[in-house]
């Protein structure tokens, strides 16, 4: 076996060029197989192809291991079933097997739960792609199932998660990209949610298990978090107090702050900066910061930013370091141009003077021709997912989903987006562009 983070990089290089010479033919439609891989003397991987079906059985690849003996497993799936996902995620796991993903492969869908059943994990960042997974094959879990199916489903991911050592934030992520799209993962997430394993692991040969402060430092309460969640992620929620729960709702009131009419977003600016600010990585006064909001709002006069829900990560010492992933939809009604996208961003708030000290960020993607916010319309409706279909209504983390939902609603009909008709029954709203008969979003 190979050791150490160093070596597997190494073998990631390797399984990409081997890769380049293997045809892909008929990729996302065959059911499970395998595929060995020579990539040097005395290392091989193991792929495992196709779509996860509920009829695959795990056995054929502990068989196929055993024989085997790879050095690592990676995948080429398009995803699938995602509780046939979990039984070869848990064999993973019971043959002490590592797991790699390469960009030049597809690991989707319900693939990425079977990869975090690797002992040890690597994934190249974008090469783990999101959306929400299907409990029966081709029955998207929100809506053709039963509630109280789709709860089973959810405790049951939640649980297989916890025992992998990922966070819950996984499919709380997965839930909120509807499944006709699909989302990568950053370096960022991969990292902060353990789904790379740390470098400094002990290896299973150790008999150790994956240290359990193997998250980053302090892990802000996300947003939205899925119920149900394990006493160990409500513990570590809970731990550092409330400055992380604060740094959160100012990260979100920050960005609702932005997305108000120019005026009032301006105002907030002005009052939200320190004196002297580090800004993308320069030291500058807040003037400068402030004529660089103006410029921009000037030619993006309507606006929504909001944070992706679960991405946002905090270590709070007297300051707030904190970063996540944003989503935007912006227009200037008097050209007809518009921009959507998604990006990384960096802040260090001061919790005594409750200003902006550092920022920084950088664009991940941008959606060219979008003519409508529908990344934002994704987050509303999977915070709505969550909030409808929770057993416990009442619970602080559901009622943080119904909060956040409600904020966002009204930011939809800023840039012109409205939820239903008069007079249509509720079980037929749905987002749309407003016009003459449109409702205006109101809580739930």
């Amino acid at each position: 076996m190979l050791e150490g983070w160093g070596r597997m990089r190494k073998f990631v290089s390797l399984i990409s060029m081997l890769l380049a010479f293997v045809a892909m033919a008929g990729k996302g439609h065959a059911a499970i197989s395998y595929q060995r891989l020579e990539t040097a003397p005395g290392e091989r991987a193991l792929t495992i192809k196709g779509v996860f079906e509920s009829s695959d059985d795990a056995m054929t690849l502990v068989d196929e291991y055993t024989q085997y003996q790879p050095s690592y497993v990676t995948f080429d799936s398009p995803g699938g079933n995602v509780v046939a996902a979990i039984r070869f995620g848990r064999a993973l796991r019971l043959l002490n097997a590592k797991t790699i993903q390469i960009r030049a492969a597809e690991c989707a869908s319900a693939c990425a739960f079977a990869f975090v059943g690797g002992v040890e994990r690597f994934a190249q960042p974008g090469s783990i792609g999101v959306h929400r997974v299907s409990l029966s094959d081709d029955v998207a879990i929100d809506s053709q199932l039963a509630i109280s199916t789709v709860q089973a489903l959810t405790g049951e991911i939640i649980g297989y998660l916890t025992d992998m050592g990922v966070s819950p934030n996984l499919l709380q992520l997965s839930l909120s990209i509807d499944s006709s799209d699909i989302r990568y993962l950053t370096a960022a997430e991969m990292r902060d949610w353990n789904i790379n394993t740390p470098e400094d692991m002990p290896s299973p040969e150790e008999g150790a298990a994956p240290p359990s402060d193997a998250a980053p430092e302090v892990s802000a309460t996300p947003a939205v978090m899925l119920p149900d969640s394990s006493d160990s992620e409500e513990v570590a929620a809970a731990e550092p107090g409330d400055l992380t729960t604060e740094a959160v709702d100012f990260v979100n009131r920050y960005n609702d702050e932005w997305s108000k009419d120019s005026a009032s977003a301006l105002a907030f600016m002005k009052d939200v900066y320190a004196d002297e600010v580090s800004f993308f990585g320069n030291p500058v006064d807040k003037g400068v910061v402030l004529k660089d909001k103006a410029t921009f709002a000037q030619r993006w006069p309507q606006r929504i930013y909001s944070v992706k829900p679960g991405s946002v990560t905090a270590s709070c010492a007297g300051k707030c370091e904190m970063s996540g992933v944003i989503e935007w939809f912006a227009g200037n009604r008097d050209t007809g141009k518009t921009s959507s996208g998604m990006a990384e961003f960096s802040f260090v708030w001061n919790t005594a003077s409750l200003q902006i000290e550092s920022e920084s960020g950088k664009v991940l993607t941008t959606d060219k021709g979008a003519k409508a916010p529908d990344r934002l319309i994704h987050q509303w409706t999977g915070l709505d997912d969550l909030c409808r279909t929770s057993v416990d209504r009442q619970g602080t983390e559901v009622l943080r989903a119904c909060k956040r939902r409600d904020e966002l609603g009204p930011l939809l009909n800023r840039v012109d987006w409205c939820y239903g008709h008069e007079g249509e029954a509720e079980i037929n709203w749905e987002w749309q562009k407003c016009d003459a008969n449109s409702r205006r979003y109101t809580s739930r």
